[in-house]
């Protein structure tokens, strides 16, 4: 008897710890957007890498000449990464709400999947020209990718300022105010 009323309490201890580690979590994600947390200064890369990638129309891109004006922004994804194409149609979308961004999204599938790949990208209307292909994953060299979704913000002088690994949540207008502002 008593054992039984031992393990009842210690239930219900564990419970009620429970309990508070989900009332804490939902706490905060109401009170600070958590994907304004997951924006890391970079410390790793100093500058955009001398670095090319082709197109879906086979046009070669160095990243180093990308217009200068302008913010860069860099997403690399995968077709079997479910984060990165459930995010893809949002960047999209911000792309068009950004007049001072330009948005490059990295392919990191295999060659065998390009037919997929233009697919996907025609299916959800981002311009070709935007989509890079990185067949022979050089980017996990040059830019320490740990994993994909990963977004690179670059200011307008070519330096790396901002890293995300992960998804975060591209519709959140104080992230969106602060990449119209240049992302400082």
């Amino acid at each position: 008897m008593i054992i039984s009323i031992k393990k009842i309490l210690k239930s219900c201890f564990y419970f009620i710890i429970i309990l508070i580690m989900f009332y804490n979590i939902s706490y905060s994600a109401d009170t600070m957007p958590h994907s304004i947390t997951k924006i890391k200064k970079e410390t790793q890369l100093k500058l955009i890498p001398n670095i090319s990638f082709t197109n879906l129309d086979n046009e070669i891109l160095n990243l180093t000449k990308v217009e200068k004006n302008n913010i860069l922004i860099l997403n690399f994804w995968a077709l079997w990464c479910a984060p990165c194409v459930k995010e893809m149609p949002i960047l999209q979308r911000l792309s068009n709400k950004l007049n001072n961004s330009i948005i490059l999204f990295i392919n990191q599938d295999s060659s065998i999947d390009n037919k997929k790949v233009k697919e996907f990208i025609e299916k959800i209307g981002i311009n070709k020209n935007d989509v890079l292909t990185d067949f022979n994953m050089q980017s996990n060299k040059y830019f320490l990718l740990r994993g994909i979704p990963t977004t690179l913000i670059i200011d307008k002088q070519g330096k790396v300022k901002w890293r995300i690994e992960g998804v975060i949540d591209w519709t959140d207008e104080n992230l969106i105010g602060w990449l119209k502002k240049g992302a400082n």
